[in-house]
């Protein structure tokens, strides 16, 4: 969603007095401007909700030994309930970000996961070849009878197997009130927080919802779906599956959109200020460096990389 300006300047206040309040000689005058600060705007309270909650990411993610420990189902329980102990005594403030709270818990207990940054390539017992996107989350179920994947979060693209057996079922990856089908095929499903995006590159794949819609989607074209409506196709872009290889690929796509996208592969906070947000952008960056790529921009639009804290960083006009 593209930030107002009144948006943006919140944030950048938000993180500057955040920034202040860290330093140990700060004085009582300065936290009874803070508090004003914050009682003088409701932009301003939600953008201090946002940076609170960026900071206790940080502060609570596991470090990698702790993550390779929580592939063990009863260290990840344990973790979980630790979360859940955190979740219930923190407000977070709005309702977007308790969703996404509750999803980070529900992803912690996901039998496949991606870090934020990580791409990974999984080979099914089908002959099919699914890849996970960054900060993904899913189950896999193969029963007789049914192929089936749970995208808890996240973003998959998948190449369906040649090699089923006649009791192997239909290969389907299920989502909260939707079910898609795949028809020999290869596709890109996104799971976002409103509503999720399906881009179908070969064959077909059938959306069914609990309410009873349906679409067979054809081979070219990508839409939007959640559990009470199927929007209209679109041509899709095989540039939008370039992540598969550590490639974000794009063509004349404004800079906003482009920071939006890249902030999904990297911790922290990403923004774009909006007067800078429809400068356009093409060409192909390696997503393994993502510093690399805020350095190339740089160099090549009248831009400048503003590090308020090594997690909280946006683009901002040369000028400013």
């Amino acid at each position: 969603m593209t930030q107002s300006r009144q948006q943006h300047a919140a944030l950048r206040q938000a993180a500057e007095w955040f920034a202040k309040l860290q330093a140990e000689d700060v004085a009582a005058f300065e936290r009874a401007q803070w508090q004003q600060w914050i009682n003088a705007a409701p932009e301003h309270r939600l953008a201090w909700e946002k940076i609170q909650a960026v900071s206790r990411e940080f502060a609570i993610l596991p470090a990698k030994p702790a993550l390779a420990a929580l592939n063990q189902p009863q260290a990840r329980r344990s973790a979980v309930k630790k979360l859940l102990v955190l979740a219930s005594t923190v407000a977070l403030g709005t309702a977007v970000m308790r969703r996404e709270s509750r999803d980070y818990l529900l992803a912690m207990t996901a039998g496949e996961r991606t870090a934020v940054g990580e791409m990974r390539q999984l080979a099914l017992a089908d002959g099919s070849v699914l890849w996970m996107n960054t900060d993904s989350a899913l189950d896999i179920d193969f029963a007789p009878g049914l192929r089936r994947v749970v995208l808890q979060r996240g973003e998959i693209l998948m190449r369906s197997g040649h090699r089923p057996v006649p009791e192997s079922g239909p290969l389907v990856v299920d989502l909260p009130g939707s079910r898609l089908t795949a028809l020999g095929t290869r596709f890109r499903v996104h799971r976002d927080n409103s509503s999720s995006l399906l881009a179908v590159y070969e064959g077909k794949v059938s959306i069914d919802q609990v309410n009873g819609g349906s679409r067979i989607v054809e081979a070219g074209t990508q839409l939007q779906f959640n559990p009470d409506w199927i929007g209209d196709a679109k041509p899709t872009d095989e540039q939008q599956s370039a992540w598969i290889r550590k490639r974000l690929s794009v063509d004349r796509m404004r800079l906003d959109d482009f920071i939006a996208t890249l902030a999904r592969y990297r911790k922290g906070h990403l923004g774009c200020n909006p007067d800078i947000g429809d400068l356009l952008l093409t060409g192909s960056y390696p997503l393994d460096d993502t510093d690399r790529i805020l350095a190339a921009l740089e160099k090549s639009l009248p831009v400048r990389v503003d590090r308020l804290m090594p997690w909280w960083v946006t683009l901002e006009p040369v000028s400013t």
